[in-house]
């Protein structure tokens, strides 16, 4: 059963990540300092995380299919009609080299890549705010 408050506090959780996001990348590069640079990769991971768990939830509940990574939920969710799937995959790929450090962090590619438009995002919340009657 769809639980309209948990998918709301995610949703609140994405929005809020995007927020901050935003007020980030405002900045030229050069005048973030390392704090914000270390608070753009907690604001990624937290995105992807309330991401993965909507995604997750919905999947689960509504289809009674369960997935064994964010990624394959999203692409389960697509194919359902719910979203494009293209940026929320570079997210969650991002969250996973933040976390698990498989390279070199270069916060100017991070930087680079939030500066994106957070289409997709928004049109996966819209989507379960309409479908779910979230508002």
């Amino acid at each position: 059963m769809i639980d309209a408050d948990y998918l709301k506090g995610r949703i609140k959780e994405v929005r809020e990540s995007i927020k901050e996001l935003n007020k980030f990348v405002s900045k030229p590069f050069d005048m973030l300092t390392p704090y914000e640079k270390y608070a753009i990769r907690y604001q990624i991971i937290i995105l992807a995380e309330a991401l993965g768990s909507l995604c997750l939830h919905v999947a689960i509940e509504e289809f009674g299919y369960e997935a064994n990574s964010y990624a394959e939920c999203f692409k389960y969710i697509e194919e359902k009609g719910l979203l494009n799937i293209k940026e929320l995959i570079k997210i969650v790929r991002l969250r996973n080299l933040l976390v698990h450090r498989y390279w070199v962090i270069d916060d100017l590619k991070i930087y680079e890549a939030i500066k994106e438009d957070f289409e997709s995002v928004e049109e996966l919340l819209k989507n379960i705010e309409e479908r779910y009657g979230i508002r």
